[in-house]
Parts: structure tokens; C-alpha cells; sequence
């Protein structure tokens, strides 16, 4: 798949030496192309690093290697966006900005339309762009981000007071998992003819064959298949032709 380019200012260079860990999923609640002209204004203070459209476009906003500005949390217990309030653990034990060790993927959709659902390119899509990030956390990193329930996760349970329906209770988490764990399926070889009982001319008949193909009674192919009435009757045919 391609993924284009449109990169926003809204990031903090690099992760303050922290890996990424974590892929947290959003929905847009707007259209493909107005998310991500938001999240390219200066003006927004908000960005991520992935938007999928419905129809599977992908288009990359910050670097994966900086800190998009997505799923911020704060230390204070007075804010609603305390890593206390989170549901994951791992959010709360760490008490520091989610954004540094997070890829946050957008997803063109409105949860009143559909609680999170995905079309089924963007779904394909998505799965796709997971093992893609993956890679790259590989290579940047020599890392391995864990393909689970713990990692792959959704803004509500980061900060659930604020964003409680992103992306939705029909996001399909599951279906991710199981798409990006499922063994790979071997290539079966191609089928060969039997060369046996279709293409080999048996020894005795071979003056025959030979006679058969240069006088025009058939045209040479299956010498050993069976042949049906109307090959039989059109090879008498063309021999009383012939005679």
C-alpha cells in the first residue's frame, strides 16, 4: 500500500529516549480530508502520525521516530487528562506524557454513524499500516511492538474522561489481533499434468499417431485421454474424407 505525505507541525521532536510500545487508535469524527487538514493547522495544537480514510488511504502526519500530539495525559490529579484516570495500568504506573512512547492512528468516521466500525478497506488498511509501524519501531529501535490487547488500544482507555467514545465500542480490536497474528499460508505449488496419460504417445501407436496428425484426423494433443463420440465420429469422418 502507499501512504502519502503530509506532514503537520504540531510534534515535539523525538521521544526523550523513550521506545514506542504502544499504537493508540482514534476516530476523526469528521471527514477524511478535513481531519487532516486539522491536524496541519498550526492553529489545532493536535496531530497524529497516521490518518486512514474509509476507502483505505493513508496519509502520514509526523515521523514515527517524533512525539505527535495526540493522546496527551498529565501528572496532576486535578486534571481530567491525569494518567490516573486511564484504565490501562501501564498508563497509570508510567504518570507521564502518553505521547512519548504511543503511534496514534486516526480513522476517518463518526461515532454517532458508527460506534467505531470500520469499512472494509479501511480495515485492511489499518492492519496493514499496524505491521508497517511495526516494522519501523524494528528499525528504528530494534524493537519488538507486541501485537496484544495491551498495545494496540483505543484513546477512551487513556483518557476516558475526556474522549470516552474515541474510537468507538464497534472498533474492531479483535479482528486486528487476530488478522496481524494469524499464521502465513504456504503457497501450494501449481498442479502438474500428468504427462503419463495425456502427453506420451505409447511406443506401439507412435507410426500411427504420426500418420493420423500428418493425414489431418486429429490434431495431436491427449494421445492417451479417452475420447468421446463426436471425436470419434469426426476422425471417421475425416478419414472418409481422406479416402
Amino acid at each position: 500500500m502507499n501512504i502519502e505525505r503530509r506532514m503537520s507541525p504540531n510534534f515535539n521532536q523525538g521521544r526523550r529516549g523513550h521506545v514506542p510500545d504502544m499504537i493508540v487508535c482514534h476516530i476523526t469524527e469528521g471527514a477524511f480530508a478535513g481531519a487532516v487538514n486539522w491536524l496541519a493547522n498550526p492553529a489545532s495544537g493536535v496531530s497524529a502520525h497516521f490518518v486512514v480514510a474509509r476507502d483505505g488511504r493513508i496519509t502520514q502526519m509526523v515521523e514515527i521516530a517524533d512525539m505527535a500530539w495526540a493522546n496527551g495525559t498529565a501528572s496532576a490529579a486535578s486534571s481530567n487528562l491525569w494518567n490516573g484516570h486511564a484504565t490501562l495500568p501501564v498508563i497509570r504506573t508510567r504518570n507521564i506524557n502518553a505521547n512519548l512512547y504511543t503511534v496514534s492512528i486516526e480513522h476517518e468516521g463518526r461515532f454517532a454513524e458508527t460506534k467505531g466500525a470500520l469499512a472494509p478497506a479501511q480495515l485492511d488498511a489499518t492492519v496493514w499500516l499496524i505491521g508497517h509501524i511495526r516494522d519501523e519501531v524494528k528499525r528504528l529501535y530494534g524493537a519488538d511492538l507486541p501485537i496484544t490487547r495491551q498495545n494496540i488500544v483505543g484513546h477512551h482507555e487513556i483518557t476516558p474522561r475526556t474522549r470516552p467514545n474515541c474510537p468507538g465500542a464497534l472498533f474492531p480490536f479483535d479482528e486486528i489481533i487476530t488478522r496481524l497474528t494469524a499464521p502465513a499460508v504456504a503457497p501450494q505449488p501449481a498442479p502438474q499434468p500428468d504427462s503419463d496419460t495425456t502427453q506420451t504417445v505409447s511406443n506401439f501407436a507412435r507410426e500411427a499417431w504420426d500418420w493420423g496428425i500428418n493425414n489431418g484426423l486429429t490434431d495431436g494433443s491427449n494421445p492417451r485421454n479417452n475420447a468421446t463420440r463426436e471425436q470419434l465420429l469426426t476422425i471417421l469422418h475425416r478419414y472418409h474424407k481422406l479416402a
